[in-house]
């Protein structure tokens, strides 16, 4: 026997053949990883078995006929001791070939062919060892996560699209519903029959809208087997794969000791002797038609109205106007959905602003009527502990990138390796789908990594001319024959970096979603602009005109393509939307980076018909 120890980046393969057609080492093309087969070879059974016993071997490739033994009777002994280990048998005939794969061989190799192609044996026991651990990486991280979902407190599922099957589940479902996870796998609509006969429209509605492509939030009740009564709140999230929801994912946890305190503070509140005054945050409660209906001191001296004029004040003009949209919808979400929390500065009387934090929750009577909402209000806190917090958070995401990275982008290195040998030995359009499939999941990647990114961090705010970053972008985004129209020679203050990030995805959305015969367009009389036009070759859209112009307040990115539908609008933002293809979450991370500026953003249709991005707030600079 011939012993190779191979480096750590070389497959170790075992070689079982008394006429060995293989090197002891088989280089492959640069590039490569790993860039070689390193082989032990023996022409005995035997020994290939004591071999197995003391060595770590990645594959085996062996011979049908053995000097001691039939190569499928190697196989049996191999597969006493490894029942997973790739093994190649090299075959004389090919009608010995089902026979032996239903009988433990991974898979066989003409012999002929192997000798004159030394290379795609190579090649393809490279391919069984690779999918080997592809699979073992795959069924480790399964295994991981599934740990991870049993050490939460919550009940984790995964269903189908159309809530017909029960993809995945945690045992906090028998926990929370008190019955068994494979009841649950066996009739998936079995959690129905545990909801709240009063709830049970709202629910199965609530479920309609998610497969529609919808998320929800919502809280209703269910009854145990033992007669128990629980209050769950639920959150539904679907994902959508080129415009159709593939499964819905979801969190639910019981929240029947937080509906009991509220309960308990409704009853405090129906008393005209609540000591809310003894609260040092802002205390404000709502009726159930959003007016204010009670508050206490506190709200009163932040606001420096007397209670007179907060009785007759509309509860937006408490706030800056920039901040109303913000205020009301938190407001209506605490209404529908039971909670919600946001940030808005309170206008003082004599004009000034002071930055707040509100929460709120749903007052709910015994019959289960809402009576109204009620919360609390916290001045924003110092630089100090935000900067904590943010430090905090970038923790975070440097952990969640390094899971990305390493968990994510190896077994897709190895299946891109993979599918560019099997485009080697095959002319498939099968492969080309694979191919965009691979280069889909790597752009989801980038897209989630910028996104986590985003957030909060800090800002490295200068002058940036809008013109110049417009022109860069031009260059590193594939718009093919798209012209663009630069109407702006403004400067603004913005971090240069996220402020072409930003550019790059709107231009990319208005090329993958606006392809439409190109219209005319007149320019605006009266504006004073720097009318550029530009255009490229590259293959992507034809036939379409981006415009990047100048408002009073900000800028504008608009296109004359296919615009998109009003009833659509609200929901472009939203992580996982897309109305093609791609991943979806090029204008979520636009949202993210206007709302850390401190910026707003609209969507609306172009004098074209096509999608007109409107950025307000911008501050715009004289250098």
């Amino acid at each position: 026997m011939a012993d190779t120890y191979a480096p750590a980046d070389s497959i170790h393969v075992l070689q079982v053949d008394d006429t060995p057609l293989l090197d002891e080492t088989v280089e492959f093309p640069a590039g490569r990883d790993p860039d070689s087969l390193t082989l032990t070879t023996t022409d005995r059974a035997d020994s290939a078995l004591e071999h197995l016993e003391d060595n770590a071997i990645d594959g085996i490739v062996a011979a049908d006929d053995l000097s001691d033994r039939s190569g499928r009777a190697f196989v049996d002994a191999v597969r006493e001791r490894d029942s997973n280990l790739p093994v190649l048998l090299l075959i004389e005939s090919e009608s010995v070939a089902s026979n032996a794969v239903s009988n433990g061989v991974t898979d066989v190799f003409s012999r002929d062919t192997a000798v004159e192609r030394g290379d795609l044996l190579a090649n393809r026991i490279r391919l069984l060892v690779e999918h080997h651990q592809s699979t073992e990486i795959a069924s480790r991280t399964r295994r991981q996560l599934t740990e991870l979902a049993e050490q939460s407190n919550e009940l984790l599922w995964v269903f189908s699209g159309d809530w017909t099957e029960i993809q995945f589940v945690n045992s906090a479902y028998e926990t929370l519903y008190g019955r068994s996870v494979e009841s649950l796998q066996a009739d998936p609509a079995e959690f129905m029959t545990a909801i709240h006969h009063t709830d049970q429209e709202r629910v199965m509605q609530a479920m309609q809208r998610v497969s529609a492509g919808e998320s929800v939030d919502l809280e209703f009740r269910i009854t145990k087997p033992d007669g128990e009564q629980r209050w769950v709140r639920a959150e539904a999230q679907p994902i959508v794969d080129d415009g159709t929801v593939i499964r819905i994912v979801g969190a639910s946890r019981d929240i029947t000791e937080r509906k009991r305190r509220e309960s308990e503070r409704v009853t405090e509140l129906d008393s005209p002797d609540a000591p809310v005054d003894a609260v040092p945050d802002l205390f404000y409660e709502l009726d159930e038609n959003g007016d204010l209906a009670r508050w206490n001191d506190a709200l009163a001296a932040a606001t420096g109205h007397e209670d007179a004029d907060l009785a007759s004040m509309a509860l937006t003009a408490l706030f800056a106007p920039s901040d109303r949209e913000t205020v009301r919808q938190g407001i209506e979400t605490a209404f529908e959905t039971g909670e919600a929390s946001f940030k808005a500065d309170l206008l003082t009387a004599d004009g000034t602003t002071v930055p707040y934090e509100f929460t709120g929750g749903r007052i709910t009577a015994a019959d289960g009527s809402t009576l109204g909402v009620a919360g609390i209000g916290r001045e924003i806190s110092t630089p100090d502990s935000r900067q904590q917090a943010l430090e905090q958070q970038n923790e975070r995401l440097d952990e969640f990138a390094s899971v990305v990275s390493h968990d994510i982008r190896n077994p897709l290195d190895v299946a891109r390796g993979q599918l560019e040998l099997a485009q080697i030995e095959h002319d498939s359009e099968h492969l080309d789908a694979v191919e965009r499939a691979h280069d889909r999941i790597g752009q989801l990647i980038e897209d989630l990594l910028s996104l986590a990114r985003n957030g909060e961090a800090a800002l490295d705010s200068e002058p940036v001319p809008l013109q110049t970053v417009v022109e860069q972008c031009w260059q590193t985004v594939e718009t093919g024959d798209v012209t663009l129209e630069l109407r702006t020679s403004a400067v603004v203050r913005a971090d240069p970096g996220r402020l072409r990030q930003l550019f790059e995805n709107l231009i990319r959305n208005s090329v993958e979603h606006g392809q439409t015969p190109h219209t005319e367009k007149q320019g605006d009389t009266g504006e004073q602009r720097v009318t550029t036009s530009i255009s490229q070759s590259q293959g992507a859209a034809t036939d379409l005109t981006i415009t990047v112009g100048e408002l009073d307040d900000g800028f504008y990115v608009a296109d004359d393509g296919v615009g998109i539908p009003a009833d659509e609008r609200e929901n472009v933002f939203e992580g996982g939307y897309s109305l093609a293809s791609g991943p979806g979450f090029g204008l979520r991370i636009v949202d993210e980076i206007v709302d850390t500026h401190g910026w707003s953003i609209t969507v609306a249709e172009s004098d074209a018909g096509g999608a007109r991005f409107e950025i307000t707030g911008v501050e715009f600079d004289a250098a």
